[in-house]
């Protein structure tokens, strides 16, 4: 939820646009070991201008999931589709270059924009639907989810407003969302410190319960379940991937992301399983290597993606791709 700067570039061309919000990032650290293992594979690095003007770590700058075939990536203002290898297939939303400055084309829906609903944050799939995170940058007091077609990324013109705990229900409570495909439940939190998921109702995203955690964690950007866990990116000190037990609600620390020279933001997280068992996850993060504020002009600005693998002597649980 703390945005991309790189969306700046509509708070200086664009009525669309808004100020962007700052978090600190501490969060308590869980005490318990990990009782799974996770490899480093490979890094991919999208940016925004190689080639040129080509605006490809914008586009993959919020969330990201997948349908087992194909990649979804999600930005402030929309959607894209991609191939297994991260080629463009389709997006739903561009910043095209008008007489030398850029120029908005959002795929958020015009009637939900101007109900100031302006940040897509990270999404998750089920069924040839695409679940977008969605508040507005103003206070991130509005938290919602809109649905979208996987196969074209237009918008169904379903959205639903999600109301957290009773304790916070409004604010910071739409920074992801995250689907449970078996129990047809989806999962949010919020962005301040606590040990609370909020549970909601899949068919109407009605707020159902709260499941309380075994340790406080804050700056969560995205979240994957996976069989009886989900798994959650953090953008805190430490760039920290946790998981979740769904049922007793034990928190693991998993591992740290690697933490490259410049400024860092941790983004989305999506997992996907082989023919052959072998689970994957990615991690996007911003890297900002000369500090720039994520200056929308700057070629070094990108969008690395860390892959990693799960290291396992024995059969895990199975599931389908998220």
């Amino acid at each position: 939820m703390n945005l991309d700067r790189f969306a700046r570039i509509s708070a200086l061309t664009l009525a669309v646009a808004s100020s962007f919000a700052s978090h600190s990032v501490f969060a308590a650290k869980p005490t318990l070991a990990p009782t799974e293992k996770w490899a480093l594979v490979d890094v991919s690095q999208f940016f925004l201008h190689n080639p040129p003007f080509s605006f490809t770590g914008l586009y993959r700058s919020q969330g990201m999931a997948t349908d087992g075939e194909q990649w979804f990536f999600s930005w402030q203002y929309g959607l894209e589709r991609a191939d297994d290898a991260f080629n463009s297939i389709q997006r739903n939303s561009s910043v095209d270059i008008v007489n030398g400055a850029p120029s908005l084309n959002p795929g958020i829906p015009a009637d939900l924009l101007s109900q100031g609903f302006d940040h897509i944050g990270d999404i998750d799939y089920k069924d040839g639907i695409i679940y977008a995170s969605l508040d507005t940058t103003n206070g991130y007091t509005n938290g919602h989810v809109a649905l979208y077609s996987a196969s074209d990324l237009s918008y169904t013109g379903k959205v639903y407003e999600l109301v957290g705990a009773p304790a916070n229900p409004h604010h910071d409570v739409a920074s992801w969302v995250a689907v449970d495909r078996e129990e047809d439940v989806g999962y949010g939190k919020e962005w301040q410190n606590g040990n609370t998921l909020n549970v909601y109702r899949l068919e109407d995203w009605r707020f159902d319960h709260t499941l309380t955690l075994d340790a406080s964690l804050k700056n969560i950007q995205g979240a994957k379940v996976w069989g009886k866990w989900i798994y959650m990116s953090s953008d805190n000190d430490t760039r920290s991937i946790y998981r979740a037990n769904l049922r007793t609600g034990h928190v693991e620390e998993l591992f740290q992301l690697p933490q490259p020279v410049g400024s860092l933001e941790v983004e989305g997280i999506a997992l996907r399983q082989s023919e052959d068992g072998t689970l994957d996850m990615y991690v996007e993060m911003i890297v900002d290597p000369n500090n720039s504020d994520q200056s929308f002009t700057d070629t070094a600005l990108n969008v690395s993606l860390y892959h990693y693998r799960r290291v396992t002597g024995k059969r895990h649980e199975s599931h389908k791709s998220h």
